[in-house]
């Protein structure tokens, strides 16, 4: 019998699938399952002290079975044979043939054989995404969001308008999973109101629909009653802020000034960001930035982010505002901050909640969420960039 070696022993088990999880994050040197909530890891150790005990048990019923054959040996020994004759008369040690069982080893069953090519799932790139996928949605959604901008603000306002329910009704799925209920009809209607408010009456309105999206979504909670109530508040506030509210400053900014170029700016340089984030992350990526909150997010795609960001920035700046070009870099950096500021947020929340993505509405992307979740803090920043800050520095 072989001794286990005391190393592997320390070291656990690699468990790959995990029941209840059906995409958890996984470390990608090892392919072992890196937990992100105490639900998750709470599982993993489970899981891993299951098959700690099932391959104990194989182990003792193959000792026994080894131990069952070396006492049938013992019981069919050549003193209870009596043929008659004396065995060593009989046998002509030249012409035999002697077998002898030194040892038997056992061996862990090895894994099945891969399932062929065609029956395999599709193969994602490094990042986990879809790549043909992902950038025929994202070709399309900015291309419409162009349009928009440029030639129909109403177009836009629609989009908007769209966009925002389907994204909060995505957080109500992924709340469900924590047991919290957000409350859909106070978002929706905000959903819908702030950005009408912003179309119609600028910053004020949308304040003001702010505020009645927040004491509605107060009585609304306090009168459904749910198991979790300042939960169920602090979601639904979540979700009205982070989506109407935020993108409805994309309304008011296109009514400035030569606001389809602010904004355009503003959206451009937030794709370049993902978009180079993205490239150089997935090709260079070494240094994780925040492992626990996003495992894939490395400082190489931090930087390729900003540069994408301040190369965008400064060229449109330049050539359709007539900006000095290290105004181009402000615009770009800080820009870029936000939309990474975004991106960790819905990292936050999908890890809080034990979800890889928000939704699966946007093939390559995940959900509306997955795509929304730099724009939407980008969005108010620019805003704030073009109408308040640059105005005060450039005098």
């Amino acid at each position: 019998m072989s001794i286990p070696d005391p190393k592997s022993e320390k070291q656990p088990p690699i468990i790959t699938q995990l029941e209840g999880f059906p995409d958890p994050v996984r470390d990608p040197d090892t392919g072992m399952i890196v937990p992100q909530t105490r639900r998750e890891r709470r599982a993993l150790e489970a899981a891993q002290a299951s098959y700690l005990a099932k391959k104990a048990a194989r182990q003792e019923a193959v000792l026994d079975e080894t131990e069952a054959i070396e006492a049938m040996g013992d019981d069919f020994g050549s003193d209870d044979l009596d043929f008659g004759s004396d065995p060593s008369t009989d046998v002509d040690p030249e012409e035999s043939t002697v077998l002898t069982v030194k040892q038997i080893e056992t061996a862990e069953v090895p894994p099945s054989a891969p399932l062929p090519a065609h029956s395999a799932t599709p193969k994602e790139s490094r990042a986990g995404r879809d790549l043909p996928a992902a950038i025929g949605v994202g070709l399309v959604l900015l291309g419409i969001a162009a349009v928009g901008i440029v030639w129909f603000p109403i177009l836009l306002a629609i989009f908007i308008a769209v966009l925002v329910p389907l994204g909060i009704w995505e957080l109500a799925q992924v709340a469900k999973t924590g047991n919290i209920h957000l409350a859909l009809t106070p978002g929706w209607v905000a959903g819908l109101g702030i950005p009408a408010a912003a179309w119609f009456g600028g910053v004020d309105a949308m304040v003001f629909a702010l505020f009645g999206s927040m004491l509605l979504t107060v009585f609304w909670t306090a009168v459904g009653e749910p198991d979790r109530p300042a939960a169920s508040m602090a979601t639904t506030l979540l979700a009205i802020l982070w989506l109407p509210f935020f993108l409805s400053f994309g309304i008011t900014l296109l009514q400035e000034t030569e606001g389809s170029v602010l904004l355009l700016t503003t959206v451009l340089a937030t794709v370049a960001s993902d978009t180079f984030g993205y490239l150089i992350g997935a090709t260079l990526g070494r240094h994780r930035m925040a492992p626990k909150v996003s495992p894939k997010k490395s400082w190489e795609g931090f930087f390729g982010s900003l540069s994408g960001a301040v190369v965008i920035s400064v060229l449109l700046t330049h050539f359709f505002l007539d900006y000095d070009w290290w105004v181009g870099i402000i615009i770009g950096t800080v820009i870029m901050l936000a939309a990474t500021a975004g991106d960790f947020a819905a990292s936050m929340v999908k890890r809080d909640f034990g979800v890889k993505d928000m939704g699966t509405t946007l093939p390559g992307h995940g959900g509306v969420m997955d795509r929304l979740d730099s724009v939407a803090f980008a969005i108010p920043v620019g805003y704030t960039l073009f109408v308040v800050a640059l105005p005060l520095i450039l005098g």
